[in-house]
């Protein structure tokens, strides 16, 4: 609404914003009539509350209109072709004039637009709010209605919490922690892409090489039918630390970290006496990670410890004990806080109270002193009662998925959780003279049934790593010796030494035209630290095949 009063002040001023307003128009003519149509549907109350959530085709809400697939093209074609769709014209007729609808839109609201330069070139922002508006849903539904099958169209009344109410009308609340009962951006339209390959596709179809390198891409099975390409070469590799570097272990200290384990009252206090157990064995003056599925759970762990007297213990043995909160305002100042209890070298160090797929998780750098210890608590999978969850998996298991090569709905939810698992195992070890101790804290990884499955979905340079010990005296102690080792003989660069070389008589021409040879290195470290020296080609194949 606010998009479409602002276009009609543009149109004042600039006629050529006359296709963007008659889009924008459309669209929220179109959904102001689908939500009153929702609204006082006799039905609405329909299949809802939290039990179909978990099983059965996802259905709308209470207030709300929901298109999977081409259903979503034809409620579009409507939006913007109503009178051409009601009299039953030619599909491709109504089709045609509403991808023209778009397209109009489209080129007057680009960024590079003429009109866009034009309110550029007057140094005011006049119009750029609406018109960026007006820009990003044409494109959106240009996208839907090239690609129907792989969208889904979702009208909502509050477009931050799409799906968050029940059979009976009350909002329910957000597993991912924050308050989902307050208002948020008011009414809207979705348009979600369950698949990656629509947005992938134009890149390999153009590029002559795609070389995709992370590493938390397998299972790579997955990702091919994600991305919608087949990589005929696959790599991967391990890791360039030694195993004597790292040391892995699965606890079941916790039992399975599920939402029944999450909601006893005991976990807080039985998290602490694992910390309290493990980090006394940590070099002092380092920083820990504890990494738990949702922000709700950090707050509550903190203002448990907090009232048990567990934080003042904590804080004794590790120095500064943070958490990370919600939102970018206050991550700057906890991270600082972080790095700079570290940095002290007064013997205090700290330990950091994470999200999965937080921003602690995935991106940052947490090296040497930093991350010493990282404890992964729980098995971060997606929320059941997040909509687009549920949408998805149940995209991944019809008909068409499968036979374009998707992964089941049940697969493609196990493999979101370890990526994310992944990403925050991968925040310590930075570098080849990194090391550090890595925690599974799940029972899931011991001695259940599916240990096996599970640890074969950890990265690849860690699986064959893991240890597991019946008895938790017996697991200290190897947690202590393993950085007693490592002060014994710190990991790093090879020790240069200095010798004093014998005089050498004055090359021969014949000396000089031949190139220089000089032995491969003798270890991975070697090779993997060899920087600014130019090879001659063979010597460089020789390195090669060093590696190799």
């Amino acid at each position: 609404k606010d998009g479409v009063d602002e276009l009609e002040s543009v149109v004042n001023f600039y006629g050529e914003a006359q296709s963007a307003l008659q889009f924008m128009s459309l669209m929220h003519g179109w959904l102001n009539r689908q939500l009153d149509q929702a609204k006082n549907d006799p039905n609405r109350g329909g299949v809802g509350g939290f039990a179909s959530k978990m099983s059965g085709p996802v259905v709308p809400g209470p207030d709300e209109r929901l298109w999977k697939g081409e259903e979503g093209e034809r409620a579009l074609l409507h939006a913007l072709c109503a009178t051409l769709a009601g009299t039953g014209a030619n599909p491709e007729s109504v089709r045609k004039h509403a991808l023209m609808v778009v397209d109009n839109a489209i080129a007057v609201a680009d960024y590079s637009s003429p009109l866009r330069q034009k309110i550029s070139d007057t140094g005011k922002s006049f119009g750029e709010s609406s018109l960026g508006k007006c820009y990003n849903t044409a494109k959106a539904v240009r996208s839907l209605l090239t690609n129907p099958r792989d969208y889904v169209l979702y009208a909502v009344p509050d477009l931050d919490h799409p799906g968050e109410t029940d059979s009976y009308g009350f909002a329910s609340r957000r597993f991912g922690g924050s308050d989902s009962n307050s208002r948020g951006r008011g009414a809207g339209v979705a348009m979600w892409c369950l698949r990656p390959s629509v947005a992938f596709g134009p890149t390999s179809d153009e590029a002559m090489c795609v070389i995709v390198t992370s590493g938390t891409l397998s299972p790579i099975g997955s990702l091919e039918g994600e991305l919608g390409v087949k990589f005929p070469v696959k790599v991967e590799a391990p890791h360039v630390v030694p195993r004597r570097q790292i040391h892995v272990e699965a606890l079941d200290a916790l039992g399975d970290f599920t939402a029944k384990t999450q909601d006893n009252p005991k976990m807080p206090a039985q998290l602490a006496r694992l910390l309290l157990k493990y980090l006394k064995a940590v070099p002092r003056g380092t920083g820990s990670l504890v990494f738990l599925p949702k922000y709700a759970l950090i707050r509550r762990v903190m203002e448990d410890w907090e009232r048990s007297g567990a934080l003042a213990e904590l804080e004794r043995v590790v120095g500064t004990v943070l958490a990370e909160e919600p939102g970018a305002q206050t991550f700057a100042a906890t991270l600082d806080e972080f790095r700079g209890a570290v940095d002290a070298k007064d013997g205090g160090g700290a330990l950091m109270l994470a999200v999965y797929r937080g921003k602690v998780s995935e991106g940052l750098d947490f090296k040497d002193d930093f991350a010493r210890a990282v404890f992964c608590v729980g098995i971060p999978f997606p929320s059941v009662g997040d909509v687009k969850v549920r949408l998805k998996r149940e995209y991944n298991n019809s008909r068409y998925a499968r036979d374009s090569g998707l992964m089941s709905g049940g697969d493609w939810y196990s493999h979101q959780a370890f990526r994310a698992y992944n990403q925050a195992l991968g925040r310590c070890i930075r570098h080849q003279h990194d090391y550090a101790s890595i925690f599974l804290v799940d029972a899931r990884f011991c001695m259940s049934e599916e240990a096996d499955r599970n640890k074969a979905m950890v990265s690849k340079w860690m699986r064959n790593l893991v240890q597991r010990f019946r008895d938790s005296r017996e697991s200290v102690g190897t947690l202590g010796e393993f950085f007693q080792r490592i002060a014994a003989d710190p990991p790093g660069p090879p020790k240069e030494t200095t010798t004093t070389a014998p005089p050498t008589a004055p090359p021969t021409t014949a000396q000089l035209a031949t190139p220089m040879k000089s032995p491969p290195p003798a270890t991975q470290d070697e090779v993997l630290g060899v920087v600014d020296v130019t090879f001659t080609q063979a010597e460089r194949l020789r390195l090669d095949e060093a590696v190799r």
